[in-house]
């Protein structure tokens, strides 16, 4: 494991100093609403400091924000399918939800690489059932980096658990279920493969996206759809 250098240590340890203060001792827990700009505002700045912090920067200080915003063992248990689920031991549950958010947090360290003015805005919270809420948000572009492209929508599907609400799948483009495109490329692999296959893959594809990210020229901050 890379040791992060001294500025990327620095840089994280701001932010996550920065995240701590802003929320209030013994809150009760936050809206879905909140919840997911709560998310937004940690993303945000680690976009702005996308350049001292680096993926690996990126990745240490987005992972505890994901863990907060999501409930990453819910979204396993979806994209193996329910059935699937109790097959698995206990052991490999952990091991799937380990590997799981591992490449969710990846994914958005690989994706959110850059800043040029962007911004994100909750547009309303659609209740679709008791305890299920729908939160629509919008990321607006500037016109340097998106001239010929609409802002992008990212809506988040938001449940309440015991300790709160967490996100439970995210909408790309507002209608391309996230947890569905996994549940649809994992799904041939399990057959195959098993679990234990499937964790090797996503281990696989989070090395893959860590190697791009440290090799690929830097694309104009943010320009790239989410």
């Amino acid at each position: 494991m890379t040791v992060p250098s001294l500025s990327i240590r620095s840089a994280v340890a701001t932010l996550t100093f920065a995240v701590f203060l802003s929320a209030p001792a013994n809150a009760a827990p936050p809206e879905p609403a909140k919840v997911i700009e709560t998310f937004h505002a940690v993303l945000l700045q680690v976009m702005k400091g996308t350049k001292a912090l680096g993926f690996e920067g990126r990745y240490r200080a987005l992972a505890p924000a994901i863990e907060q915003a999501f409930h990453l063992r819910s979204m396993s248990r979806t994209v193996t399918g329910r059935r699937n689920w109790k097959r698995f031991s206990a052991a490999e549950r952990d091991d799937f939800v380990s590997a799981f958010s591992d490449l969710v947090t990846a994914t958005y360290a690989h994706r959110f690489d850059g800043y040029s003015g962007q911004s994100f805005r909750v547009l309303e919270s659609a209740s679709l059932r008791p305890g299920t809420v729908l939160v629509k948000t919008r990321i607006d572009g500037t016109r340097q980096t998106r001239p010929r492209r609409k802002n992008t929508k990212l809506n988040y599907l938001v449940r309440r658990f015991d300790d709160g609400w967490r996100a439970i799948d995210i909408y790309l483009k507002g209608s391309i279920s996230e947890v569905a495109t996994r549940r649809s490329e994992y799904s041939a692999i399990l057959r195959k493969r098993g679990v234990n296959g499937l964790v090797k893959e996503i281990r696989k594809k989070v090395a893959s996206l860590k190697a791009e990210a440290t090799v690929k020229p830097a694309p104009p901050p943010g320009d790239h759809d989410t």
